[in-house]
């Protein structure tokens, strides 16, 4: 187990015994088991803060499909996949006749 998941797990241990401390009335505990699980707790962040990515990475897209000499060019393989007919279109069944434009 990693540093971060065992200061995770003495975390949620202190927890419980708080909790069970409240529970059951031990009250001569109570004052220290509090202040360890703040402790603990404070070093879960810095331990969870210190493993944590890079934000300074680096990020390149290639592909042959790319086009960015120009706004949308990239989207240029998906051109006329779908040739939509110019004019009225009528379909017909259902309740009505329906008319769908394309221009």
């Amino acid at each position: 187990m990693s540093v971060k998941s065992q200061v995770q797990v003495a975390e949620e241990a202190l927890r419980q015994a708080l909790i069970n401390a409240l529970a059951e009335g031990d009250e001569e505990f109570l004052s220290e088991l509090f202040t360890e699980y703040q402790h603990v707790s404070d070093l879960n962040r810095k331990v969870s803060s210190k493993i944590s990515i890079d934000p300074n990475f680096s990020f390149t897209l290639s592909s042959d499909y790319l086009n960015t000499d120009r706004l949308g060019g990239d989207l240029d393989a998906m051109d006329n996949i779908v040739n939509f007919p110019d004019g009225n279109i009528h379909i017909s069944g259902g309740e009505g006749d329906d008319h769908i434009t394309f221009s």
